[in-house]
């Protein structure tokens, strides 16, 4: 299967979260044919801590402050 959406790779983004503290990740950038909308992915490395951190992120995005 092939996919209409060509695929760019992007160095590596570190983020600090407020609660969750410092998370690299990587950032795939999705585009449709006509390249007029995109798409963010963001992947942490398997086994990684950044990769342990994301779960909490649907845990601690519904709390309030």
């Amino acid at each position: 299967m092939t996919s209409t959406w060509p695929a760019r790779s992007r160095a590596p983004k570190r983020i600090t979260h407020p609660r969750l503290g410092l998370l690299e990740l990587h950032c795939q950038v999705l585009l449709d044919p006509d390249q007029s909308q995109s798409l963010l992915v963001f992947t942490a490395t398997p086994g990684s801590e950044s990769a342990e951190k994301l779960p909490q992120l649907s845990v601690v995005g519904g709390q309030r402050p």
